[in-house]
């Protein structure tokens, strides 16, 4: 066997989690956010979002808020991350036909995650160049995971992701001949940490 003379280590990666659900009534769940009240969403035309934030609160949804909070835990066990978290904020989308939304981050939380009632659901993930200072030099390869400044991932239903709320993300635009649903929500840290020093800091 010849012996490798050269190795790429991808450092300090985002960590994106794809996860199947199939233990979740996908039926169920899309008959519910179907029929629940929508406003605009100023930043997207065409691009909805639930008036309420809180949509996993309600009883209805009890079972499939504990299903994500496993897969959560499960997705921070793989980082090393042993201690609390809750769901801060919970909502449902809706984008019509032909319609994306526009790039954006969650601003003020840690984790984020998007669950998916439909196939052929997408989303793009976009490198934030201003925190590089990796030349952005238009490679060739644009599906190297070194060098890609986007990386896209078409889901499929009863697919959930799970990714720091910083990286940046958009809604490709929605090719099924009926309005897209998903369900998205925030996660924040539970307890104290870095006691002592300087950054200490207490989550409740």
């Amino acid at each position: 066997m010849q012996k490798k003379e050269s190795i790429i280590y991808p450092l300090f990666s985002m960590p994106l989690l794809a996860m199947s659900l199939e233990n979740i009534d996908n039926n169920k769940l899309l008959k519910h956010i179907k029929n629940i009240t929508y406003r605009d969403n100023i930043n997207s035309d065409k691009c909805y979002i639930s008036e309420s934030v809180k949509i996993l609160e309600i009883k209805k949804l009890k079972k499939e808020k504990e299903i994500f909070l496993k897969a959560i835990k499960k997705y921070l066990t793989f980082l090393g991350y042993t201690k609390g978290f809750k769901i801060l904020n919970s909502w449902s989308t809706k984008v019509k036909k032909n319609y994306q939304s526009q790039p954006h981050v969650h601003t003020n939380t840690w984790i984020s995650g998007v669950y998916y009632t439909q196939d052929n659901s997408s989303i793009r993930f976009i490198k934030n160049w201003a925190n590089s200072s990796f030349f952005n030099l238009g490679f060739n390869n644009t599906k190297n995971i070194y060098s890609s400044p986007t990386w896209d991932i078409k889901a499929k239903k009863n697919t959930l992701l799970l990714f720091p709320s910083e990286l940046q993300h958009k809604i490709k635009k929605n090719v099924l001949k009926e309005d897209r649903y998903s369900i998205a929500f925030n996660v924040l840290p539970i307890g104290s940490f870095n006691k002592g020093q300087d950054n200490e800091i207490i989550y409740n």
